[in-house]
């Protein structure tokens, strides 16, 4: 069980992508998948969250015919489908953890041009210093150098498609580091496109959480039901649903049967997706 503390004592552990993890021993827990935290946090959260909340913004009486005739999973909408440009997204984010979805949100946030409100809830941040060490924002780097270069030789017209060079190189550290720095309890402007608000409470009391917005999109990334069970109750999914936007998206890591049903138990319509590498299966749910 956990303890009444502000942190939770962790360790970096390298993931098969290169990326970092923490581990917390207490729980025998890892933040991310040790099969690629980057990858598993691109796939769950940005690919099959917030990219398809922009790429398909159905009617509600599309969304509920396709869902009901067995599409779970099967219609993957191709990333250079184009793009409504004008949204604004108030996102709820269960467990801010290391920054790495905020961090990933940010920059799609700004290569679409669209505008997020982050609002992420923590019962346990890291520290500072350890957030300093983690490996997201070097790895990013290298990657887009290597898109860009990829640009210019072969794709020239298409580099507004990725992140322009204020997000490379040390501001990417820096905007990283911002997440973890920015005050709590209240909304910080990180990019013109991207306010942040995070939020030290205890989620597995979700009643005491009243928000002053509903919500389009949520990552759920609590840790496992298995290591802490309070975080994954029908009281908590809910009071989720109650929160949601009409056709709002809920993506999870976890695809257990018990989640499954109790989203369904609070409203929502169920996908089982395929998950990242070493995940068979994700879940997506949505309010009709």
């Amino acid at each position: 069980m956990l303890s009444d503390r502000h942190s939770l004592p962790a360790t970096i552990e390298i993931t098969e992508d290169g990326s970092h993890t923490l581990y917390v021993p207490e729980l025998n827990e890892h933040y991310h998948s040790t099969h690629g935290a980057m990858q598993e946090s691109t796939h769950i959260f940005i690919r099959e969250g917030l990219l398809q909340k922009l790429l398909f913004q159905p009617s509600d009486q599309q969304l509920q015919q396709e869902l009901q005739h067995g599409t779970e999973g099967q219609q993957q909408l191709s990333r250079e489908e184009s793009l409504q440009t004008t949204h604004e997204i108030n996102l709820l984010e269960i467990g801010f953890g290391t920054g790495l979805n905020a961090l990933l949100t940010l920059l799609e946030a700004k290569k679409k041009g669209i505008n997020v409100l982050y609002q992420s809830l923590e019962r346990y941040p890291i520290a500072v210093e350890a957030a300093q060490k983690l490996n997201y924002p070097a790895m990013l780097n290298r990657f887009e150098k290597a898109e860009e270069e990829k640009l210019n030789a072969f794709e020239q017209s298409k580099k507004e498609n990725y992140v322009e060079v204020e997000f490379r190189n040390s501001t990417l550290e820096q905007l990283f580091l911002q997440l973890h720095t920015s005050p709590w309890n209240e909304a910080v402007a990180i990019t013109p496109g991207f306010t942040l608000l995070k939020q030290q409470i205890d989620f597995s009391h979700p009643a005491t959480f009243i928000p002053d917005r509903k919500f389009d999109l949520i990552y759920y990334d609590a840790f496992a039901p298995e290591k802490q069970p309070k975080m994954w109750t029908q009281e908590i999914f809910n009071h989720l649903y109650s929160l949601c936007n009409q056709g709002a998206t809920l993506t999870t890591y976890c695809a257990k049967g018990v989640v499954r049903r109790m989203l369904q138990t609070a409203g929502f319509m169920v996908e089982r997706l395929p998950g990242p590498p070493g995940k068979r299966e994700i879940l997506r749910a949505t309010k009709l």
